[in-house]
């Protein structure tokens, strides 16, 4: 019985794999030989000093089912920085903003997350966890993720517009990115840049790989809690080894693009937690969010 467990486990991970950069090249396909970052009519919003795009980590389905805890802290950030627009509208993990219930597997996704909300460890729900980290890693692949992170920065590029940016007078632009999502945050922010914008990136115990974008951004805030070894999973990308000076990511930290905030004890799920509290009676929610408030100030 478990021999069958792990083969049916090893078949679905080959499956997810082969899938992931397909639906890359088909986005392509379909806009070669010209792709531009297109978006829709502008309709500018005075007095907004910066202007910031949330991807949430890869337990979400699309880009409108963020939990609420993450919700409540980007209100907190929202009150205390009225002059900063945080839209929250796009899926990191499809390149046509396309979330899971959009699909012609929507039942199959609605049904294991009807499941995951009953029990929280139901293993079936690890698939939506397993499709979506795929896409992280073609994001983080040097064969395909300049295409991921030109169709990604597309769909941030069309939100933006949406929200009331106005390309003629560019203002700052943040990418925040939590878990998976900062990895696609850093792989688009380059070609946000390209546009001409100061672009910085925002990672809350995220993974990422050593990126090009590295090269074109302003800076990357890494929010760190101690207890999360899910961050530590970066291991797996050589460019971020101590051993690789040269790399972009040694370059950027050796430049001090790169900073890190210590958050407190927190594990991987607990950053946006108002439960849990840090020994100065700020709970994790509220040490996240001040911590994005500071990043986004700057």
């Amino acid at each position: 019985m478990i021999t069958i467990v792990v083969e049916v486990v090893i078949a679905v991970v080959v499956i997810f794999g082969l899938m992931a950069p397909l639906e890359t090249l088909r986005w392509w396909s379909n806009r070669y030989p010209i792709p531009a970052l297109n978006a829709p009519e502008v309709h500018p919003v005075p007095g907004i000093r910066r202007f910031a795009v949330y991807l949430s980590g890869i337990e979400v389905l699309d880009g409108d089912q963020h939990s609420r805890s993450e919700r409540a802290t980007l209100d907190l950030v929202r009150q205390h920085l009225p002059d900063v627009i945080i839209t929250e509208d796009v899926f990191p993990y499809a390149m046509e903003n396309r979330g899971l219930p959009q699909r012609a597997t929507a039942w199959l996704w609605r049904r294991i997350d009807k499941a995951r909300r009953r029990i929280r460890w139901w293993p079936s729900a690890m698939l939506i966890s397993l499709r979506n980290v795929m896409q992280v890693l073609t994001s983080a692949d040097p064969r395909y993720g300049e295409t991921y992170s030109f169709g990604m920065a597309s769909v941030m590029w069309r939100s933006l517009i949406n929200a009331g940016y106005d390309p003629a007078n560019p203002a700052p632009v943040t990418v925040i990115g939590y878990s998976g999502g900062a990895q696609i945050a850093l792989g688009a922010a380059r070609y946000l840049a390209a546009q001409g914008l100061n672009v910085d990136v925002i990672s809350i115990g995220g993974v990422y790989a050593d990126d090009p974008a590295l090269d074109h951004i302003g800076k990357l805030t890494h929010l760190s809690g101690s207890r999360d070894l899910t961050q530590h999973l970066a291991i797996a990308f050589p460019g971020r080894w101590f051993t690789a000076p040269a790399s972009y990511y040694g370059r950027a930290k050796r430049d001090g693009k790169i900073q890190v905030v210590q958050l407190g004890a927190m594990k991987h799920s607990e950053y946006f937690s108002r439960r849990r509290t840090l020994v100065d009676g700020r709970s994790y929610r509220e040490a996240t969010a001040a911590a994005l408030i500071a990043a986004l100030s700057d």
